[in-house]
């Protein structure tokens, strides 16, 4: 194993003997790597201004298919196409789409999600993503 860390965008040996262990492969071969580590966490706000912000649009609609927050959320996972299947039962479409929770999304991974999925709620409900964040923040 090849210690290493993160600086400036790019992995560096951590000791002089992780330095010389590199020197094992050859300049500018493409190697495999397994990374372990801390990862940055999911950001507890940013979640809950999600929710906020389906709650939100979920309030200021008249859409029967939007009128609550939870299907605000499946929505907006439906026009991101986060699903994790679909299938015909009986004539019907029957989707799942993907969880957001902490133990499905990495950090990035949410925040590719959220703002994708900003511009969608604040088109749903004519405002602009700054009206629909800053109205949100509010609650």
């Amino acid at each position: 194993m090849i210690a290493c860390q993160i600086r400036g965008g790019a992995l560096h040996p951590y000791s002089v003997e992780d330095a010389d262990a590199l020197k094992e492969y050859k300049l500018n071969q493409i190697v495999s790597i397994k990374i372990k580590g801390v990862k940055k966490e999911r950001s507890y706000r940013q979640l809950k201004m999600f929710w906020a912000a389906c709650r939100q649009v979920a309030n200021n609609t008249e859409d029967p298919g939007w009128d609550n927050e939870d299907k605000v959320s499946e929505q907006v996972k439906i026009d991101l196409k986060y699903i994790d299947y679909w299938m015909h039962v009986k004539g019907a479409l029957v989707i799942k789409t993907g969880s957001i929770s902490y133990a499905k999304l990495s950090h990035l991974e949410a925040c590719r999600f959220f703002d994708r999925a900003w511009p969608i709620m604040a088109k749903k409900i004519g405002i602009t993503v700054v009206e629909l964040l800053a109205e949100a923040e509010r609650e």
